[in-house]
Order: C-alpha cells, then structure tokens, then sequence
C-alpha cells in the first residue's frame, strides 16, 4: 500500500533517450535475442558515463543516522526519502499491514501540523509525498524542487519525529486499507497468493501479507501504530536519501540540522521460527465453478537476499521462466502449447529467506502443470546452456542502468543498496559481477535452488483433483 499527496505538477523526470530505449523494448520484445543485443548496446552506451564516477557518498551522524548523498544538478529536483530499516517483517503476529498503516498515517499530520496543513505545504510547494512499507523496510519521500528543500526536510522532519497518529486519520488511512485488501482478496491470483504465502511460511512473516488482510487490518488500533513508531523509528535504525541538485556537504548538515538531535534507541531485533520444505508434492484446490479458467501459483523455500549465489540462482531462473514469452517456460506452455498467455517464475528478493515461485492462468491446468514440471526437472538435470546464460547477463547489465536514469530511479537504487548492505561501489561493480558468473555457478545454483516434485501448490479453478491429473500427492484440505 503507498499513499501519495501530489501537487499538480511536476517536473518530468523521464530523459528522451530512456523513452527511445523503451519503445524499441516494447518492438523487440518478441525477439529474445533481438532482446539482448539492444540491452548490451545500451549498457555499451551508457558505459560513456563510468559508475566509478558516480557522486554517490555515505556518511553517518553521532546518533546512527546514515546520511546518503547523490548529486545530480542536471535539473533543479530533489528525491529524499527517510527509511526504517524495520517493514512489514516486524508486524506483530496477527496485524498484518501494521508498518504501512504506520508509515501512511505518518503523512496524515505531526503533533504540531493537522492532516489538512500538510496536504496544502505539498501543494504549495508543488511536491510529492508518499508513504510505503514493504517487508524490509518502510519509507517516507519526497520529491520537490531543490529550492525548497530546507521546508521540505523540516517537513519530512516533524512528519518521523514527531507524527501525530491521530485517531482519526489512522481510521481513514485503515478503511483504505481495508478497501484494497478486498480487492485484492477479489482477485483469484491475489487470493491464490495469499493461500500459498500462508502454508509455505507458517508462523513466518513472510506468511503474512505485506499491506495486511481483512482480518489483521481490522485488529489493528491507533495505539499499535504509537508503539510501532516508538519501537523503530530510531536514528540508529534509519537512514536518509538525498538524490538531485544538492552537494554533499549541504545535504549532510541540513540532515544535522533536523534529525542532529533525535536521540538514538535500541535498534529493534527479529527473531523468525524455522522453516522447513515439503518433501512432497501438497495440493491445497480451492474450487470455482464460475470460472473459465484456472490459477496455480506452486514452489518451495527460496533462499535470502545476502546468499552468495543470489545471482548466479536468479540467472538460472530468468533463462527458466524470467519472460512470459523467451523463457523455457514460456516457450513451452505458451509459445508452442498455446495454453497461456503469461507464465513464469522467480525467487523473492528479501533479507530473510523467501520461495521460489511458479505460476499461471490457463484453461488447461493439468497439461500447463505437466509442461511445467517437465521444464524444471530438465533445468535442474542438464542446467542452463552457454547462449542462455549469456542472453540472461545481456539483460541484467544493459538493463540495470535504465532503473536509476530517473532520479526516483536513482533512489530506489540507493535504498536497496543501503537496505542490503551491497557496498558503495555495488552501481559500479554489478555488471562486473553479472558477467563474472559463470555457467557452472548457475547450474550449481539449479541443483542447489530448485527442487523438481517437492513442491506446494494452489489452484484455484472449475476443477477437481481428479481432472489436475497428479500422482503421490498429498491434498491440504
């Protein structure tokens, strides 16, 4: 869930030739190899402008708020954000959606400013303000012209030291919530997602759902979002992004200025039960006579974020089942079979260790199973080929530098950084890093990652178990 208060313009932040570069994406898309090639040609291009010669620094105040800088003055725009480094994964159980009800009601007003002030500083300023919260931490940014930035930074400042939580806002900000987790429930793929987070993590955070359901939202009270913010909005568990027209050592003492006296806590722990994979194919069918078509999200445990051969598995995934349409899964359940229109898989992306994740929407879910399984026994077999592994890296390297050509682009890039702990030089190093993996890495990380047959799987479709068509399965009522 992201909550955004907007101005009614905005400085666009698109460069042409990153418009170019998607255009001729979207044309040759169809092509896997024409793919490649045009991602290695604009990883050529922009290889004019080193990483090495990014003005990107860290530095860190005495209470343990790290301050980050990216100077960028090609346009008069600022992107800051305030991160915790605690999200969705410290919800308590049972109240799921707590960080980002936290992180949204922040927006809604400080003990000094009402929700209605800080909606009319935005738009006089002509700013963005957004709240989020994923499973790894929870933000609150803005984006507004660099002249503005001392009111923006006092802003943001009042907004993560002092918010106010008011119980009304809060009531306002849940009923949104509330609305979109309907939705979401609505949704067969939402709801298939949720049923299989649920039994491939329980008792996990990762169970639970990010931005909350319908149950945990409505057990959540004002008073959980107060002891929430208390427990981990401390300097020693944020840091702050500043990217645009700004120069380091400014940055860093109006950051002194605001946030210099905000006393340091105890950074919060999390302690996580252990998981345990299935040793057999478990089916949970949830049936839906009114549909035309069916939805099968299946995997087992993934690995974490700091694994070593994070990218070495996710290499091998994205020749599996990266592209709904080059892939091998692709390839063979929609290319070839014409069973679906969008099929793939991959591994999530957190500090604690996720699922591998498979999933489509077809009206033939046996023979699309079928076709799946086949694909990943082989990858797990025989590995990856040469070209494939080479196409994988053509599009991590050349694609990589199109996320941070934006500024907002540039600030995702950094929180990751920071949130993971790459290093400072990870904008430099990560195409010499893609590219040094070698073939042999990626096939370990297939026999490593991938386990053909111990899979759990919803489904969820106008089918039976006898129409699905599997063998030595046990059925999860």
């Amino acid at each position: 869930m992201r909550t955004t208060h907007q101005a009614a313009s905005l400085v666009p932040q698109a460069l042409p030739w990153f418009s170019f570069a998607v255009c001729s994406l979207q044309s040759a898309i169809c092509n896997r190899r024409a793919v490649a090639y045009l991602l290695s040609a604009i990883c050529y291009l922009l290889s004019a402008f080193p990483a090495s010669a990014l003005p990107l620094y860290r530095d860190s105040l005495p209470n343990g708020l790290v301050v980050l800088t990216y100077e960028d003055a090609r346009l008069p725009w600022m992107n800051v954000a305030l991160v915790c480094r605690s999200g969705a994964a410290f919800d308590p159980v049972g109240k799921a959606g707590l960080a980002g009800l936290t992180a949204t009601t922040m927006t809604r007003g400080t003990s000094t400013m009402s929700g209605d002030s800080v909606s009319s500083t935005i738009e006089f300023l002509g700013a963005r303000l957004e709240a989020d919260a994923n499973y790894d931490h929870t933000e609150i940014a803005l984006q507004l012209l660099a002249r503005d930035l001392n009111q923006g930074l006092d802003l943001l400042a009042e907004l993560v030291q002092r918010p106010g939580l008011v119980e009304k806002e809060f009531n306002q900000e849940r009923d949104r919530a509330l609305v979109d987790a309907r939705q979401e429930l609505e949704s067969p793929m939402g709801r298939v997602g949720q049923e299989f987070n649920r039994l491939m993590f329980p008792g996990h955070p990762n169970g639970a759902t990010v931005n909350g359901d319908t149950a945990t939202l409505a057990q959540i009270r004002r008073e959980d979002l107060v002891a929430f913010h208390r427990a981990n909005f401390v300097p020693n568990n944020c840091f702050i992004v500043g990217v645009g027209d700004v120069r380091r050592q400014e940055f860093v003492e109006m950051a002194r200025a605001r946030f210099g006296a905000w006393p340091a806590g105890e950074a919060p722990r999390l302690a996580v039960p252990a998981l345990f994979g299935s040793e057999k194919l478990r089916v949970k069918l949830i049936p839906r006579p009114d549909m035309n078509q069916s939805y099968v999200e299946f995997g087992h445990l993934g690995i974490a974020m700091g694994d070593t051969d994070m990218m070495a598995t996710r290499l091998m995934a994205y020749s599996l089942g990266g592209s709904p349409i080059a892939s091998r899964l692709g390839l063979a359940v929609r290319e070839e079979a014409g069973l679906a229109y969008d099929v793939r898989c991959y591994y999530d992306r957190n500090k604690l260790q996720g699922a591998f994740r498979a999933t489509v929407q077809t009206a033939n879910p046996k023979k699309a199973i079928e076709k799946m399984f086949h694909e990943m026994e082989v990858m797990y077999d025989k590995g990856a080929r040469p070209e494939e592994l080479d196409e994988g890296q053509s599009y991590f390297t050349g694609s990589f530098p199109l996320t941070y050509s934006s500024s907002s682009g540039k600030l995702s890039r950094v929180i990751e950084q920071e949130t993971y702990q790459f290093g400072m030089d990870w904008l430099e190093k990560y195409p010499t890093q893609v590219r040094a993996v070698s073939l042999e890495q990626v096939n370990a990380a297939a026999r490593r990652h991938l386990n053909p047959g111990k899979y759990v799987m919803v489904v969820m479709g106008n089918v039976t178990r006898e129409d699905l068509g599997l063998t030595d399965v046990e059925w999860i009522e």
